[in-house]
This record gives C-alpha cells, structure tokens and sequence, in this order.
C-alpha cells in the first residue's frame, strides 16, 4: 500500500507533526505543498489532504490547488490542527470539494493544535502543547482506518 499526504503548513506546523506521527504506522510519504506537482496522485491508494484551519476552513492555497486538479486520487482522506478541533465542521469544505471532483473520502481526522493568530498571541498561545501524545495516537489509529478502509473498497470493486 502507497499512501500520499499533501501538507500545507502555514506557521506552526501543528498539520505536519500530524502527518509525521501517521507515518510512524502506515506507508505514508508526506509532500508539502509547494512541493506536491512533483507526485503522480493517480501512484498512491489514497491521498490525504491536511492543513491548518484559517476563519473557519483549509487555508485558500490548498483548496485552489484541489480545485486545479485534473485527476484526482480515488480515494482520499482530510486532516487538520485548529484552535477548537472541530474537524467535522472545519474540514467540511475540502471533503466536499474532493467529492465533488470525485474522489471517494475516506475519513476525516483533526485535533487541537497550538495558536497563536491575533489576540491568542498575548499570552504565548492556546492549546499550549498540542498537538500532543494522545493527539498522535488519535492520528495514527485515524491512518490504520483509512487504510483498512483503502483495502475494503479494493476489495469490493
């Protein structure tokens, strides 16, 4: 099995310890976004998705470039580190964007990560420490879903 994620770090890279703790535990290469036209998406059983939540959603850069694409991944999956964790409200955007350009989503995973956008940055922060150990094992046991769920889907097809 051949996973991708394409990480967008904004500032604090909350999003890329995420995806380095998945790939502790799954065949995962990790692209940063600048970087992700150097991989064949079509390559990888699935591609995840992940990036920090900016007002409420995936920052604009990493939804233009799922916009752009020409082919995309058939199964995929969303991630991201936000203030709250609120992922299913938060990475709603993005999986609805991937769907529609038809790619199968998979899972969506997101926790809290350190902020320190506007007022947060007065006293050094929110969610001082996060992501942290339990966050990483959340990660990894989200990674071990979507790939049993990888096999599932190959398997009925």
């Amino acid at each position: 099995m051949k996973l991708l994620a394409i990480v967008h770090t904004m500032h604090l890279g909350n999003t890329m310890q995420i995806a380095e703790a998945m790939a502790e535990v799954a065949p995962l290469t990790i692209a940063e976004l600048e970087d992700a036209d150097k991989y064949n998406l079509s390559q990888y059983d699935a591609v995840g998705f992940g990036g920090g939540i900016n007002a409420g959603c995936h920052d604009s850069k990493l939804l233009k470039y799922v916009e752009k694409l020409n082919t995309v991944p058939a199964y995929s999956f969303v991630f991201s580190t936000s203030a709250t964790g609120k992922s299913r409200k938060y990475n709603a955007k993005l999986i609805k964007l991937l769907e529609q350009k038809g790619s199968k989503v998979l899972g969506s995973f997101g926790c809290k990560g350190l902020c320190k956008f506007f007022i947060f940055a007065i006293g050094g922060g929110i969610n001082k420490g996060r992501p942290n150990i339990d966050d990483f094992d959340a990660a990894q046991s989200f990674i071990e879903d979507v790939m049993k769920s990888v096999e599932r889907e190959k398997h009925s097809n």
